[in-house]
């Protein structure tokens, strides 16, 4: 089996040794130096997975991150982010380039080929996916008739990669199930199951769980038809038991039906999957700023209160010192006048500190509101 391809991206060549090195043995190392070199190596292959440097001479990492993203070729490709930068801010504009996840240098050998075998292992099942997706279509295709049945499975096929959500691929499938004249009922597995046309203490619920790990794929159980593409997992309640014909034909319809929702649900819960890190990463970037910006904020406004109560008692030192220093009403007035600028002066940059404040905060609330707009 061919091994899977990464591809490590920097201008720096001991950084790139250092991550081949502790690579190689497992995936197949391809090099750029530079992004430029990156996006021009992507034109004729794809790897599995990107290693991606931020600061290089011409085009940065982020920059090379938002071009990948930009074409629908490369779009889908797993990029994590390998830098020595690890600032709240940059791991945010890392997220906002489009990569998927952040390893920090010096490098935890560990840790990174636990992460890039998570990512690879995301990205192939997806191409497995597409490709077993464009298969069964390409086989329903060859096998499609003019009758009214097939054309309906046929709009499916058109339709289906379209659904971006498991609960409309179900409803999509029992709608076709539905204009066959059969009332079905669908389950889609994963980390969050979809279930469909039925209650989930149903006895219907309960004979599909049952098929979730069967070897058989289609079952018959009087009117009763289970077919299993895993994900999916399809029940017809009323096959037409007493017409031979059209019960023959309307099962191999629904089994190309299953295979074909199979193979999207695959695509969408891999989608689902990749999301989900995506989700994750941004908070433990909002967790580190929360952290970072408290701790700031703290600093802050210490150094305020320090800076006020230094200018109450240099004035009230000062104050205390002009009636013993003898001096005349003119000299007087120039030092307190050089007292009160420099007071001034103090007192503007002790606002300045607050406005900073308040700016760490705006960045807190921008971050609070990129995660809502993710959930949604």
């Amino acid at each position: 089996m061919t091994q899977p391809q990464v591809m490590i991206v920097d201008d720096a060549e001991d950084n790139r040794l250092v991550l081949s090195s502790l690579l190689e043995s497992h995936y197949q190392i391809t090099e750029a130096a530079s992004g430029e070199e990156c996006l021009q190596l992507l034109s004729s292959s794809q790897p599995d997975l990107i290693l991606l440097d931020i600061s290089m001479p011409g085009i940065s990492g982020y920059d090379t991150c938002v071009s990948i993203r930009k074409n629908p070729q490369t779009a889908s490709l797993p990029i994590i982010f390998v830098s020595a930068k690890d600032s709240p801010e940059e791991r945010l504009e890392g997220f906002e380039a489009g990569a998927n996840d952040y390893i920090t240098k010096p490098i935890d050998g560990q840790t990174l080929l636990d992460k890039v075998q998570h990512y690879i292992r995301l990205s192939i099942d997806k191409k497995d996916a597409l490709n077993q997706s464009r298969e069964a279509m390409n086989v329903a295709m060859e096998a499609m008739t003019s009758s009214s049945e097939l054309g309906q499975i046929i709009q499916f096929v058109k339709e289906v990669q379209s659904i971006s959500k498991a609960p409309s691929l179900a409803a999509a499938v029992m709608t076709v199930a539905s204009q066959f004249g059969l009332n079905s009922s669908v389950l889609i597995t994963g980390p969050k199951p979809v279930l469909m046309g039925c209650s989930n203490d149903s006895l219907e619920s309960r004979l599909m769980e049952k098929f979730r790990e069967a070897e058989q794929r289609i079952t018959h159980l009087g009117v009763r038809t289970v077919i299993r593409s895993s994900p999916v997992i399809l029940l017809i309640k009323n096959m037409p038991a007493g017409d031979e014909a059209r019960y023959g034909r309307l099962k191999d319809h629904l089994a190309v039906l299953a295979d074909i929702a199979a193979d999207r649900a695959k695509s969408i819960l891999a989608d689902a999957m990749m999301e989900e890190q995506r989700v994750q990463f941004l908070k433990e970037v909002i967790a580190l700023a929360e952290l970072n910006i408290d701790k700031t904020s703290k600093e802050i406004q210490d150094y305020s209160d320090t800076v006020t109560k230094t200018m109450s008692n240099m004035l009230s030192e000062l104050e205390g010192m002009l009636f013993s220093l003898g001096l005349d009403d003119d000299q007087e007035k120039k030092l307190m006048a050089l007292a009160n600028s420099t007071t001034d002066k103090l007192e503007e940059t002790s606002q300045r500190t607050l406005e900073l404040d308040a700016k760490l905060s705006n960045i807190l609330e921008a971050l609070y509101e990129l995660m809502e707009n993710q959930n949604h």
